[in-house]
């Protein structure tokens, strides 16, 4: 069924980057959040510095997660709802969720032997994936902090030095965002795949072969089979950040998330 639902959600974002749909305001929720995601579900999260609430679809407070030791929360990566990875920058510490946004496992990168820790996200199997700086090599680690892949040195593979902000495994395929340089594409082993030329990113959502961000208003879409370009028109305007889920646009703008059906 699962597997189903996410086929028919598949189809219809497609479907709407080819003929804008029409947007119904649904819900208006007060927040001081700087980050919005959807997960496959459609549920969605809104992180500000020290908080995490799951909302559902139509806006209602469904699970809070605080945690003021750690300094504030550099990224959530909900590509696997029940294992939800949020990422401390300042402790270099990892927290997984579960799909109560109760602690499952903490990575403590230090403690690990890891002093400089630029992003992370999670792994279909339930492991995380990192960026070493030190090494200069993309890490996939267990609980215990066993080495399970690694990239080779990105210096000596690129001939410049990548400095990532954000990670993602989506289908197979780790994604390594560079503002300055582009995206990094590597398969489950750590092996350089190809570099997309998108340049000047903070934060983006991938489906299919398809890499949707924010941009002036609207969300773009690219393919990285046809490498074409398609662009959403937003219903709202002044807009910090907007994601795109089953049947769901959230918007964050001037303190509110606003849940749009479609």
């Amino acid at each position: 069924m699962t597997h189903i639902l996410l086929i028919v959600w598949l189809v219809c974002l497609s479907t709407l980057f080819v003929k804008a749909n029409k947007f119904t305001l649904t819900a208006a929720v007060e927040t001081d959040a700087t980050m919005v995601a959807i997960d496959k579900f459609g549920n969605c999260y809104l992180a500000s510095a020290y908080k995490l609430f799951k909302y559902s679809q139509d806006g209602k407070l469904l699970y809070p997660y605080e945690e003021f030791r750690y300094g504030a929360i550099g990224s959530v990566d909900v590509t696997n709802p029940l294992k939800i990875v949020v990422y401390f920058p300042a402790v270099m510490k990892a927290v997984v969720l579960d799909r109560y946004l109760s602690p499952l496992v903490t990575y403590d990168f230090l403690q690990l032997g890891y002093n400089s820790v630029s992003a992370v996200c999670g792994s279909t199997d339930g492991r995380i994936w990192f960026y070493d700086i030190a090494s200069l090599r993309l890490k996939k680690i267990d609980e215990t902090g066993k080495v399970l892949r690694e990239s080779q040195r990105l210096n000596n593979l690129f001939g410049e030095i990548p400095a990532p902000n954000l990670l993602l495994e989506y289908s197979n395929i780790v994604y390594m965002n560079d503002s300055l340089l582009g995206i990094f594409c590597f398969d489950l082993f750590g092996g350089f795949i190809k570099k997309i030329p998108i340049k000047g990113l903070k934060k983006f959502q991938l489906f299919e072969e398809k890499i949707i961000y924010y941009s002036k208003d609207s969300l773009t879409s690219y393919d990285t089979r046809t490498l074409q370009t398609v662009e959403l028109p937003l219903p709202e305007r002044e807009v910090e950040q907007a994601v795109i889920g089953k049947q769901l646009l959230v918007i964050l703008k001037k303190g509110k998330a606003l849940f749009y059906n479609y």
